[in-house]
């Protein structure tokens, strides 16, 4: 089992099964993403729950496992090599995922990428949506007087593709 210490990142949010994934996140539709398919594929995981509210994106042990500041972030001690695995991005851990289990990612290559489309499709298209969505009705939506922004990505999210 590699060992976990060496990360800043267990500084402040200690492994309790250091032979586990370590899941840095928080329930919100990214958050959730590479957990819903850490349950799906059965992989063993802890989770650490990353406080917006008390800013724990923006703490340097936070920080030293994604420079971007957002969650979700991975820490897997048993990556490739045996060796542990930083990765960041919830796209990126998920397709990290399904490879390192062989699990949600056809092996015929027709097929694995029609997988990999709809992948980044959810990425640079459905996710941002939602959360522009998300973010004009739920948060700054009354603040605005200009309501073209909401009705563009209501739109966007109703209309599919």
């Amino acid at each position: 089992m590699s060992d976990l210490s060496t990360f800043p990142i267990t500084k402040r949010w200690p492994a309790k099964h250091p032979d586990r994934l370590q899941l840095y996140s928080l329930p919100t539709p990214n958050g959730v993403k590479v957990s819903i398919m850490l349950e799906e594929i059965g992989l063993p995981y802890e989770v650490h729950l990353v406080d917006f509210n008390k800013d724990d994106q923006k703490t340097p042990e936070f920080l030293s496992l994604n420079p971007n500041g957002k969650i979700p972030a991975i820490l897997d001690p048993d990556g490739p090599g045996g060796r542990p695995l930083p990765l960041f991005e919830s796209g990126a851990i998920l397709h990290y995922l399904a490879e390192k289990t062989g699990k949600l990612l056809p092996a015929d290559p027709a097929r694995r990428y029609q997988a990999i489309q709809w992948l980044h499709f959810q990425m640079g298209g459905i996710g941002p949506m939602f959360g522009q969505v998300g973010f004009f009705h739920k948060f700054a939506g009354k603040e605005y007087e200009d309501k073209r922004p909401l009705e563009r990505y209501v739109a966007d999210v109703e209309t599919p593709p």
